[in-house]
């Protein structure tokens, strides 16, 4: 028997002795794991034993309970045809069970995995032991997908696009597929590899983007046997402009040729593009807007003037290539009376044009006291011909000069949609110089020629021969004035409106309050001296040259 001294010896050792126990069968196990549904659940585990039993054989066992039971055996290292079935061929140890390693692998985790798990070692059948606590595994959502990195994608440039996938289940693999635009033709290399307990998927697909791959997707998916997830991208594909349009919203239907005088008037340039174009208006040569990294540009008139229109070039200009659009711009406006219109006259006839501006071009009409012609037509001793240049429409009216006075007023009208201008012209012709009148003064040229002699008879025919020019000019009794008015004007020689037709003084009386001005001519006398006689007169023709004061 032991005495009381040794009892108490072996009492305070015992605790001693079953730390020093319990130290030698331990295991280092996690108490709770997470794995992923349809993928696998792994255990890490790393178990101490005694070292007497080092060189024994020995068994590991898996149990999926809290104590073991021989119906709940999730792994049996020796013996697997003991293991439950709903595990069989699903289960395995990831290390060696004499370098101390006993972590489990579950392949295809499903919901009904979940639950306690602890490890089992068998040495001989004669020594085992229990590592408990047990760890808790808990399963959820499989969230893992795949990561596309995708290279810079050029319209026409072939590229290489990855996608990567990586796990630690080597148990089941997993498989990657491209989705992609249904004209892309696949062309796809795969690998895997490992670094240390990682398993990484690799998929490559070669691709040639075009203007159309823009903006759609590129899908990467991994599939395991019960589970599969997936990424996908959206394709941006550089490419130079393409597409360049020129729109108005004030007129969308016909705004290149119907751009209005006075009304405002905005044009945009549009352009498809990555990376955005740096847009530019154009005109003459000389850069009116221009913008950077933008696929819009608008070009403003805010007062539209005949002098805007022409050619204006839209250029759009990016990295990978340049676009260019021209677009001609016509303005639309009233009749404008050109400066070459007035009158000349010449021993046979007196002819008066009328040259008028307008878009589109104007209707030209002549109106004479008894009748209106336009286009080529004769009336009495009157002719009127017509022709249009571009804008320019040009009427010309003649009048052949006949025996006795003649009291004559023109007016020329030129019209279109957007208004309307006159221009009037007014000849009074009388007869010249009297035939008595050039006798009287003859004679007396010859009588102070016999009483004067030398240089003082030469001054003398001289001062007389200045003295006779003079007189004749102020016998001479012809007028000749000419006015233009814009659109229609008040009356330009109210003491003539007796001879102007009904018709026309209608057509003056709508424009009334507008300004007119007088257009003047002067009086040269051509050169050859006199001309042909009737009823006994001498008559002079003179040039008459038109000159433009105030608005025409």
């Amino acid at each position: 028997m032991l005495d009381l001294r040794t009892f108490r010896k072996v009492y305070f050792l015992l605790p001693l002795l079953q730390a020093a126990v319990s130290k030698e069968w331990s295991a280092d196990t996690p108490s709770h794991v997470t794995a992923q549904r349809g993928l696998c659940a792994r255990i890490p585990c790393h178990y101490r034993y005694p070292l007497r039993l080092d060189k024994k054989s020995r068994t590991g066992i898996w149990y999926n309970s809290e104590e073991p039971k021989i119906r709940y055996i999730v792994l049996h290292s020796t013996n697997h045809s003991i293991e439950t079935l709903k595990f069989r061929d699903r289960t395995r140890l990831s290390g060696d069970l004499k370098d101390g390693d006993c972590s489990l692998v579950i392949d295809d985790i499903t919901q009904e995995d979940e639950g306690p798990y602890f490890f089992r070692i068998d040495f001989d059948r004669v020594k085992r032991h229990n590592y408990l606590p047990a760890t808790q595994l808990h399963v959820s959502d499989f969230t893992d997908k795949p990561t596309i990195f995708a290279a810079e994608l050029v319209e026409g440039k072939s590229v290489n696009i990855s996608c990567i996938f990586n796990t630690t289940c080597d148990g089941t693999s997993a498989t990657l597929t491209w989705v992609s635009p249904t004209d892309v033709a696949p062309s796809v290399s795969s690998s895997v590899t490992r670094w240390h307990d990682t398993l990484t998927y690799t998929s490559v697909l070669t691709m040639t983007p075009a203007l159309k791959h823009h903006g759609q997707g590129l899908t990467c998916r991994v599939r395991y046997p019960s589970v599969s997830s997936e990424q996908t991208i959206t394709l941006t594909v550089q490419y130079a402009p393409q597409n360049l349009s020129i729109t108005s919203p004030e007129n969308v239907d016909n705004f290149w040729l119907n751009m209005k005088e006075g009304i405002p008037t905005s044009i945009l340039c549009s352009v498809q593009s990555f990376p955005a174009s740096n847009l530019t208006w154009r005109h003459l040569g000389v850069t009116l807007h221009t913008t950077s990294s933008s696929n819009e540009l608008w070009l403003e008139f805010p007062h539209v003037t005949p002098q805007q229109a022409g050619v204006y070039q839209c250029v759009a200009e990016n990295e990978h290539g340049t676009a260019e659009r021209a677009i001609t711009l016509s303005v639309e406006y009233k009749p404008e009376i050109s400066p070459d219109s007035g009158c000349t006259r010449t021993p046979e006839v007196i002819s008066c044009v009328c040259a008028a501006r307008s878009n589109p071009p104007g209707e030209l009409t002549w109106h004479l006291p008894l009748a209106s012609l336009s286009g080529n037509q004769t009336h009495g001793r009157f002719q009127s011909w017509q022709v249009e240049d571009g804008q320019l429409v040009t009427g010309s009216l003649t009048l052949g000069v006949g025996e006795g006075e003649e009291d004559v007023t023109a007016f020329c009208t030129v019209r279109n949609q957007h208004g309307g201008v006159m221009f009037t012209v007014s000849l009074w012709m009388k007869g010249g110089v009297s035939a008595v009148w050039i006798a009287v003064l003859l004679t007396s040229s010859l009588i102070l020629s016999t009483l004067l002699a030398g240089l003082f008879v030469y001054k003398c025919i001289q001062k007389r021969d200045r003295r006779t020019k003079e007189r004749a000019l102020e016998i001479l009794d012809t007028t000749v004035s000419s006015s233009a008015c814009l659109t229609t004007p008040k009356d330009a020689d109210r003491q003539r409106t007796s001879h102007i037709p009904q018709e026309v003084t209608t057509a003056m009386s709508v424009g009334e309050g507008e300004e007119c001005g007088p257009v003047y001519a002067s009086l040269r006398e051509l050169p050859g001296g006199g001309g042909p006689h009737r009823r006994g007169e001498t008559v002079i023709y003179e040039e008459l040259r038109f000159l433009s004061i105030g608005p025409a």
